[in-house]
């Protein structure tokens, strides 16, 4: 198995704990328009996709056009609820020290847009970990499930695709990153069905703290190798 050239994190729901918030919220605006819906009906269905697909989808289902600034209300709303309750994923920021103790590239490529990116990332103290190097559904044509934005995110950073690891916790999120031809580990502490994410492609873990055997001991593996053939 070869080391990790780049780690391509999602944001949502593998460095920030917006989705359990944000789902809940979607799950009670939808209802609201006539279409009853649960948490975990709003997690299969729109979780990592971009926001043009979930309107779309809503307005299918409703047969008409959602109120004028529907979508920009719940926005706000749920930028209202990151800033009262938003916090990083258990586990993640000792991960990222330990792959930048071992000077691993990283960068987000997220499907959600720059102003929440920026926002979400400040609220968590996790915007100078990846400051230049954070990719949007807004930076490619197709979103998630397609490859267009793990493709996008290796090229910007100068990375074979073969040489990434992509970090994951939504079923079109791992597509795509399968898709784009990494490896992918799916977050099974999340909210997404962790069969759901295995055959989608994944790698499961459970817990933030796994990460780093995961992806350091490749690198370390390839190191002592490299020392013995010397």
């Amino acid at each position: 198995m070869r080391a990790p050239g780049l780690v391509v994190w999602d944001c949502d729901g593998v460095l920030v704990d917006t989705e359990r918030l944000v789902t809940r919220l979607e799950a009670e605006w939808i209802s609201a328009l006539g279409w009853p819906l649960g948490q975990h009906e709003v997690v299969e269905r729109f979780m990592g996709r971009s926001e043009p697909v979930m309107v779309a989808e809503i307005e299918r289902q409703l047969g008409r056009r959602l109120p004028a600034g529907w979508y920009g209300d719940l926005r706000e709303a749920s930028y209202e609820l990151f800033r009262a309750e938003l916090t990083a994923i258990e586990g993640v920021v000792d991960v990222l020290d330990a792959l930048e103790a071992a000077d691993v590239a990283m960068c987000v490529a997220s499907s959600s847009g720059h102003d929440r990116l920026r926002l979400v990332l400040g609220l968590t103290d996790l915007t100078d970990r990846f400051r230049g190097r954070v990719h949007s559904v807004q930076d490619v044509a197709r979103g998630k499930p397609h490859p267009d934005l793990f493709l996008h995110a290796a090229g910007r950073s100068g990375v074979d695709p073969a040489d990434c690891v992509v970090i994951e916790d939504s079923e079109p999120g791992v597509r795509g990153g399968v898709a784009a031809g990494m490896r992918v580990l799916g977050f099974g502490g999340g909210l997404a069905p962790t069969e759901a994410l295995r055959a989608a492609g994944a790698e499961i873990f459970e817990q933030m703290s796994e990460l780093p055997g995961l992806l350091l001991d490749v690198r370390r593996a390839d190191s002592t190798a490299a020392t013995m053939e010397r």
